[in-house]
């Protein structure tokens, strides 16, 4: 954890010196009392401002997140956790972890969780708040452990109802997005069990977010080969919550994604390759056993797969095994807006050579993408591996280097088949 020191007092000259610098307006300091209240301040003001200075341009979004800053800063230096009353920590600790205080937030939230003041919905509330509070500190297997018996304490408090759903659709969306297939499997079956025993206005209320839970672990089962299991489940998604009134069309296109497995792969088409013979515009998917991952240059979690691909292509390569990559064009690369495709496509031949990807790489460039659509992708990284004969055998969303062993032993085994 990066260490931060406590914000000191903004005094009123220091503020107006800094605004004029930027052309920021001074902003009106809150009048609230408590950091809740300091804090709704913050928030007000500045969707007023926002409206103020529409449309937003690169210059005005800066002035109001200056401004934004400024007053969220003043608001900081107003409190103290020593002397915050218990009732007003919640507020505090939302005040420092909107002000990136994290280490002030940690504290604040030590202390309140260590009052004997609160109700029980209170204090299950808290909670919840901790848990949020904790995803915003580095990733770990030791703080996901910590995270987790938080959540095992407040399942135990049968007073709770509320922020539990809270907290386990925030850890399912958390352990989705970092593809950690164990624990979206955990918050998911939670959800699902659960649902089930919602009355019929809190099956109203939280009917969209629990749809979710029928996908992630879909996508989770289906990535560990355990493709039936993931159609039955998004199968009965829909009749178990008639409430979500666009729930078919939510969960169609995941079903049709994984009525692939067991069909014939197309072939990757692009108007260019990299690391092709020159002229290469079609790659069939038969005569080796082959990784084909969907990527792009801006997606986290497919640079995260990278590594473990390698280590893959290493292993089983000499056996005939191989990766294919497509991706497509986007008009931007990092900080550069508005490339041409020449420029942009130079930019991905680095940047997947940074990376030791040296295999085929389909690069799309123009109008509907032709491999998305034949391979229904719905998110990145997604990873078909197919058989020598052509056939997609198994689909997997996301990627996290638990599944590597998995993926190793599913390859091994159809480097096997004759």
């Amino acid at each position: 954890m990066t260490p931060r020191t406590r914000l000191g007092i903004v005094s009123v000259t220091a503020l107006c010196l800094s605004y004029a610098s930027t052309g920021a307006q001074t902003p009106t300091p809150s009048a609230g009392q408590t950091p809740a209240q300091c804090m709704a301040d913050v928030r007000a003001y500045v969707t007023k401002r926002a409206a103020e200075l529409r449309p937003l341009t690169s210059e005005t979004s800066a002035r109001l997140t200056a401004e934004r800053t400024a007053m969220t800063k003043a608001c900081v230096a107003r409190f103290d956790i020593k002397t915050t009353a218990d009732k007003d920590l919640p507020g505090l600790v939302a005040l420092y972890a909107d002000a990136g205080n994290l280490d002030l937030a940690t504290a604040a939230m030590t202390r309140a969780l260590a009052s004997t003041s609160w109700t029980a919905a209170e204090r299950a509330s808290l909670l919840s708040q901790s848990i949020s509070l904790m995803l915003r500190e580095p990733k770990s297997d030791a703080r996901n452990a910590r995270i987790e018996k938080i959540m095992d304490d407040l399942d135990a408090m049968p007073e709770a109802f509320d922020p539990k759903i809270a907290a386990h659709l925030l850890l399912n969306g958390y352990y989705r997005f970092d593809d950690i297939d164990a624990g979206i499997v955990k918050h998911s079956t939670w959800l699902i069990n659960t649902g089930k025993t919602l009355a019929p206005d809190l099956r109203k209320k939280y009917g969209p977010s629990m749809l979710s839970a029928y996908t992630d672990m879909a996508e989770a089962w289906a990535g560990q080969g355990r493709t039936p299991e993931a159609l039955a489940l998004l199968r009965r998604a829909v009749p178990e919550w008639p409430e979500v009134a666009d729930a078919a069309s939510r969960i169609q296109p995941i079903i049709d994604r994984y009525l692939l497995v067991g069909t014939k792969a197309a072939a990757v088409t692009a108007p260019r390759f990299l690391n092709a013979p020159s002229g290469t515009t079609r790659l069939d998917m038969t005569g080796s056993v082959t990784l084909l991952e969907f990527t792009a240059h801006w997606c986290g979690p497919c640079r995260e797969s990278y590594p473990g691909v390698n280590r893959l292509r290493a292993r089983f390569g000499a056996r005939g095994f191989r990766v294919v990559m497509a991706t497509q064009l986007y008009g931007y690369f990092e900080a550069e807006q508005g490339l041409d495709a020449a420029t942009e496509l130079d930019r991905d031949r680095k940047y997947f050579a940074e990376h030791g990807l040296d295999m085929p790489v389909a690069v799309w460039e123009v109008g509907p993408n032709v491999n998305d659509q034949a391979y229904k992708v719905g998110g990145i990284p997604q990873i078909h591996i197919i058989d020598r004969h052509g056939v997609i055998r198994l689909i997997m969303v996301g990627y996290d280097d638990a599944n590597e062993a998995g993926l190793a032993k599913f390859i091994d085994a159809l480097l096997k088949e004759k």
